[in-house]
């Protein structure tokens, strides 16, 4: 017989909280309840396997939810939960926002969320930096582009002070180099040397994992760059 678990048991079997499990059932991810009567709800072993099948999919592959979410209609969850290869391999497109379940987003809403102004997006989309339909929709890395870009404008990093297109230019320039650099690698070497299901799942790691990785490479660059600046500026 399986489980059947109130609600607080299942929070203490699968380390997640309530809202989190309610909001997954809201978003389809996990199945309603069991409710023999009203006020009394029952989780069965179903939502333990996709519980832990998130959790892996969020804590392991660093996928987001609406990805995890669209995975899920068609994956076998067990496999997804035990890590196991496959499956695992298949995440690459879904990281890759190739996957046909990203989500697009208007540009009037990328524009209210990001506090661009629409004119900025679209040359950010003439320049090839974002991409843009011939519906005016960007997909959700695009938005996420168009939103951290507003982040840095409402901190203070003005088109008036050389924080132009051009600036973000270079910094889109900078990652076609590394991302050419790295599929060459790939290509030469994981692909060649392992199986096809066993380098996309370490390619779609090695992906995330760089991007972690030239992120604090950057910091550091950034403050080294500092203190070089500031012991030149002192040693005048």
């Amino acid at each position: 017989m399986g489980a059947r678990l109130k609600m607080k048991d299942l929070e203490a079997t699968t380390g997640v909280g309530r809202e989190a499990i309610r909001f997954y059932i809201r978003e389809g991810m996990l199945p309603e309840p069991e409710r023999p009567r009203r006020n009394v709800a029952y989780y069965g072993d179903d939502h333990i396997l996709r519980i832990r099948a998130i959790k892996r999919l969020q804590t392991e592959a660093f996928l987001p939810l609406a990805a995890i979410r669209d995975l899920m209609k068609t994956a076998d969850v067990r496999a997804l939960a035990e890590g196991r290869g496959p499956e695992i391999a298949a995440l690459l497109p879904s990281m890759l926002g190739e996957a046909g379940g990203v989500e697009a987003c208007s540009l009037d809403s990328v524009a209210a969320m990001s506090g661009l102004h629409s004119d900025e997006i679209e040359a950010m989309a003439r320049r090839g930096i974002i991409s843009m339909g011939t519906d005016g929709r960007l997909d959700e890395r695009d938005a996420e582009i168009c939103r951290l870009w507003g982040g840095l404008r409402a901190a203070g990093f003005e088109s008036t002070d050389g924080f132009d297109l051009d600036h973000l230019q270079r910094y889109q320039d900078l990652c076609a180099w590394l991302a050419g650099m790295e599929v060459t690698m790939f290509l030469e070497t994981l692909a060649a040397r392992r199986g096809s299901e066993d380098a996309a799942r370490v390619g779609a790691e090695g992906l995330l994992l760089a991007t972690d990785l030239f992120g604090a490479l950057h910091v550091r660059a950034a403050l080294h760059a500092l203190r070089d600046a500031r012991a030149s500026s002192d040693g005048r």
